[in-house]
């Protein structure tokens, strides 16, 4: 559905707000919202209560901006911030898929992390270069071609082809840094990513074209920086498709190998879904006490519970 979409910020708390197709008045707090976005609380009341006074007056934020937009949908195959129920089935996958494309990330990151046993990530070691570098950096865009075909974007087996996956997400702001070294490197491998030289305007996939079409002359380009960023947008790829919470929150190879040697962030995103909340009242729930600000503001007859609708899906 279409509607008004609030948004109002303090204190690194995001809160969005609509009106939702019975005409309730839906809140949704949201923390982390700089660089790992999250639904924290919600507040669900009746129409009667204006949107914006209880924004200004009751949650005594800043409304930073309001837009008519579609809420409730999502795209095929893509995961974004506030897609926190029903992953598996919102994105149509199965556990043994997902963790067969786990197996595959954490050999990347097990041979990054020997490169670094050798090699560190210091001004000066991240423009070293080494066959074994290469044997990486090959193996990392390989395996990303891989994950961009499952898209089906045109004829499907070129970058030109590929790159319409910004049309759907912004990956500008997804980044990712080492961690435990002197030297945090941090990198955002889709930064500049465009059409009009979509293999080009990403230099890591670049080196990569151009080593194997002349690995004499360009050899020098299978650098230590190209491998990471290249394994960075490996592991951005998944949580696109398989979610943050299966990348971070299971208790595996991969994910211990990302929690103890990266710091996956999304920064100063506002490119997430919006879910629809329906607001419903338990029997006990007639009697339950009204929702009280901390500034003394009330909302009478709020809901107790709120019922997540499913994303309606749209295709690429």
């Amino acid at each position: 559905m279409k509607t008004d979409v609030y948004f109002a910020k303090k204190d690194g708390i995001l809160l969005i707000a609509y009106e939702n197709h019975k005409q309730q008045n839906v809140f949704l707090q949201v923390e982390y919202a700089d660089f790992a976005p999250q639904i924290r609380a919600q507040l669900i009341c009746d129409k009667n209560y204006n949107i914006e006074k209880i924004i200004t007056n009751a949650y005594e934020y800043p409304i930073i901006k309001k837009e008519n937009m579609e809420i409730g949908v999502k795209y095929k195959h893509i995961w974004k911030p506030l897609m926190q129920n029903n992953i598996e089935k919102e994105l149509d996958f199965s556990v043994q898929e997902a963790y067969r494309a786990k197996r595959d990330l954490g050999i990347l990151i097990q041979k990054l992390q020997e490169i670094l046993l050798f090699i560190e990530p210091s001004n000066e070691g991240l423009k070293a270069y080494s066959h074994k570098a290469r044997e990486l950096l090959f193996l990392a865009c390989s395996d990303l071609e891989c994950s961009l075909k499952k898209y089906c974007f045109e004829k499907n087996d070129r970058m030109k082809d590929y790159v319409r996956l910004i049309d759907y997400i912004d990956l500008t702001k997804y980044k990712l840094s080492l961690v435990g070294y002197s030297n945090p490197y941090k990198c955002c491998p889709f930064e500049n990513w465009n059409k009009k030289e979509p293999s080009k305007s990403i230099p890591w996939y670049y080196a990569y074209n151009q080593i194997k079409h002349n690995i004499d002359k360009n050899f020098h380009m299978a650098t230590l920086e190209n491998c990471i960023n290249a394994i960075a947008a490996n592991i951005i790829l998944f949580a696109v498709r398989y979610s943050v919470r299966y990348l971070y929150h299971k208790d595996d190879v991969c994910s211990n190998l990302i929690k103890s040697s990266l710091d996956y962030r999304i920064e100063n995103s506002m490119d997430f879904y919006i879910p629809i909340y329906e607001g419903e009242r338990s029997y006990s729930g007639v009697f339950t006490m009204p929702y009280r600000f901390h500034n003394g503001q009330v909302v009478e007859n709020s809901y107790d519970i709120g019922k997540l609708i499913p994303f309606v899906e749209k295709e690429l």
